[in-house]
């Protein structure tokens, strides 16, 4: 949802990394883990709730002639959580030979560590939340 009006406000082009079955033609796709909390009756704490870590698998998809060998790119979403979603965005554009410059969020939840899955693609983020 920002991808869109951020290149068109710095006059760059976009390219739509989505889930599987959503891009026509031709495409690169990957297979990722989500790993997220769900609150689950039987926790302590009192109040009769706890967490609980859940893995399900995802897929993301990209049109293979969506770059240019060693075209700059820069990585954008709203949100990073575990990182997985924002690991096989990079992945494919990596495949696709895209030199990946960095990568943006403008919420990140730190707790989660999610950053530490880009290794060295510098990562920036507007909002942090503990």
């Amino acid at each position: 949802l920002i991808g869109t009006p951020l290149a068109q406000r710095l006059g760059i082009g976009f390219v739509p990394v989505r889930k599987k079955g959503k891009l026509p033609g031709a495409t690169e796709c990957i297979s990722y883990s989500l790993e997220y909390g769900k609150a689950r009756p039987g926790g302590s704490r009192g109040s009769g709730w706890g967490a609980e870590t859940h893995r399900e698998g995802a897929e993301l998809e990209i049109q293979r002639d969506a770059v240019e060998p060693g075209q700059k790119v820069v990585v954008v979403d709203d949100l990073l959580a575990t990182g997985g979603t924002m690991w096989a965005a990079c992945e494919l554009l990596k495949r696709l030979k895209a030199e990946i410059l960095e990568s943006l969020v403008i919420i990140e939840l730190k707790a989660l560590k999610g950053s530490e899955k880009l290794n060295s693609i510098p990562f920036y983020s507007l909002l942090q939340f503990d």
